[in-house]
């Protein structure tokens, strides 16, 4: 897992928190929302705006019709692993 370690070290703190909390979710429809913000304890919803351009930026993050998803299936069983 050292590629998915040295990945991930190239993203802020909220970067990888909303990559690691969309891992968490499978698939996040609103991931502006309270809710979901609240359950990860994310920061606000500009912030996290932000970090999901930056994610979909670099294929890390993919919308789907249901809502976002972690895009490698692997990296995302990790992230739910850490």
């Amino acid at each position: 897992m050292v590629v998915n370690q040295r990945l991930v070290s190239f993203l802020t703190d909220n970067q990888f928190s909303l990559l690691k909390a969309i891992a968490h979710a499978d698939v996040v429809g609103q991931p502006f929302g309270n809710e979901f913000i609240k359950r990860f304890e994310l920061p606000s919803a500009s912030s996290v705006k932000s970090a999901l351009k930056v994610l979909v930026d670099k294929d890390l993050v993919y919308q789907t019709p249901s809502g976002y998803i972690v895009y490698d299936r692997f990296l995302g069983l990790w992230l739910k692993r850490i």
